[in-house]
């Protein structure tokens, strides 16, 4: 008899036959059970096949051929095993992952960053994402789609989160459109925002993917000037500053904006010292402002940190290795630089050092600015930091030089801006730098490409910033 038979009455060796039908669970031609959707059941069959079983698992149906047609022996309730598959780089998941329904994607031991991007939408689609670290764990739509949940009503293109334990599931409901389950509060909105504060009190900026002006209800503590700028995943922090004009007045206050409700906050701690003129840089767990100036005219070396778990104020040991203030800062997820200033307010500076992350010491690459530079702005790609605009001495820069995080070292001029410009502020999202107003009279945010280094004027026009301003960047990004 066929071995995809199971053995009749008056057949010997049983079992040998019956382990042989039950073991047979390979491809479509061969015998036994068999499961997969219902496009995928075995054709060609004849009566000797009678017998065959076949889980359909689009249908839901438990199958049984007779010979000459399948027959449904249950329906409902056939359940395959939910699938979870750790990754700890980045992971683009396939159209057949999402259509069953079946799988779910962890962080599971990451060290780092992981991206996890959804396919292209299509109705019916459903994905669970988990993060089973402390580490920062981001879902990205594909192409135009995008995500919505319970607070972030009207889409984004990025979820990210930091949390352990955060879960959520995602449901396509159309050709264009993700839901996720629930209430995720454990979940930010990634799609990105720039925001300016400084001089004026208010604070505004930009949404990275429309190109247009946003202006919050927020005011910082004060009215000051030369504070420094970073963030958290769901805090941008504004620290430090002084009066305009004749620096008679310093802080040491640490405020800012809390990214997914645009309100304001006030940290519990603030600087070690109270200055201005200070620049910041961000690390994945801390803030860090360096340099600064106070009243008198004396620039500080002083490094201090924020811990953003607990918003916790240290004077780290590090320090940098030239006191000075109107400095500019950038950082990979290794590093921070510290680039260019004034020392004492008067001589101006080319130098590079700063700060590894990990141990909170001091690094001193070889690598000087092509000139001296203060007032200047940085941003940073996922490779590189820019350094941009400024005072050489003697009048403002257009300049835009490229600093290179794995060999640290300056690569050249890489772009100029549309305009000279000093005391401007800078931020920015994983393609794009964006750079504000200088602190007289130009008003337009100019937008440098990570990828071909050109720079583009935009019609984008944030309040007139005055003096010596600070960016800050929501969406996970550093």
């Amino acid at each position: 008899m066929p071995i995809n038979q199971l053995p009749t009455k008056g057949d010997k060796n049983w079992g040998d036959t019956l382990n042989s039908w039950l073991g047979q669970l390979g491809p479509a031609s061969l015998g036994g059970i068999h499961n997969g959707d219902t496009a995928s059941r075995p054709a060609g069959l004849t009566v000797d096949d009678e017998g065959r079983i076949y889980i359909d698992t689009e249908s839901q149906e438990l199958l049984n051929w007779d010979g000459s047609a399948w027959q449904i022996l249950l329906t409902g309730n056939v359940e395959q095993k939910f699938n979870i598959t750790a990754k700890t780089a980045d992971y683009t998941i396939t159209p057949a992952e999402a259509e069953t329904g079946l799988n779910g994607f962890s962080n599971d031991g990451a060290s780092g960053i992981v991206k996890f991007t959804l396919p292209d939408a299509v109705a019916g689609m459903k994905v669970t994402i988990i993060n089973s670290e402390d580490q920062t764990l981001q879902i990205e739509k594909s192409g135009d789609d995008k995500i919505y949940t319970t607070t972030i009503t009207a889409g984004t293109e990025l979820l990210i989160t930091t949390t352990k334990a955060s879960t959520t599931e995602l449901y396509c409901i159309n050709g264009t459109e993700w839901i996720t389950s629930g209430v995720v509060t454990q979940w930010l909105n990634g799609g990105g925002k720039g925001y300016f504060g400084g001089s004026a009190a208010v604070i505004d900026g930009i949404v990275f993917s429309t190109l247009t002006k946003i202006t919050t209800s927020i005011n910082l503590a004060s009215n000051r000037v030369g504070v420094a700028g970073f963030n958290s995943i769901a805090r941008g922090y504004f620290g430090g500053g002084g009066n305009a004009g004749a620096l008679t007045i310093t802080y040491d206050v640490v405020d800012g904006i809390v990214f997914i409700d645009e309100t304001h906050f006030t940290s519990v701690n603030g600087l070690s010292v109270a200055r201005s003129l200070v620049a910041g840089l961000n690390s994945t767990t801390s803030g860090y402002i360096g340099g600064g100036r106070i009243v008198g005219d004396t620039s500080l070396n002083e490094i201090d940190s924020i811990v953003y778990a607990d918003e916790s104020q240290n004077n780290i040991i590090a320090v940098l290795s030239i006191a000075r203030d109107m400095l500019s800062g950038i950082n990979s997820t290794i590093n921070g630089y510290f680039g260019g200033g004034a020392t004492d307010g008067t001589v101006g500076r080319n130098t590079i050092d700063g700060l590894n992350f990990s141990t909170e010491a001091a690094i001193n690459p070889t690598a000087f600015l092509p000139s001296t530079n203060f007032g200047l702005t940085g941003v940073n790609s996922t490779t590189s930091g820019y350094f941009a605009g400024g005072w050489n001495g003697t009048a403002k820069i257009d300049r835009i030089d490229s600093f290179d995080f794995s060999t640290e070292t300056i690569t050249g001029s890489v772009a100029t801006l549309t305009s000279v410009r000093q005391h401007l502020a800078g931020c920015n999202n994983s393609v794009y730098g964006y750079f504000s107003s200088d602190h007289v009279a130009v008003d337009t945010v100019n937008t440098l490409d990570f990828a071909t280094d050109t720079i583009q004027d935009t019609s984008i026009t944030c309040s007139n910033r005055g003096y010596t301003t600070a960016g800050v960047q929501s969406g996970g990004i550093l």
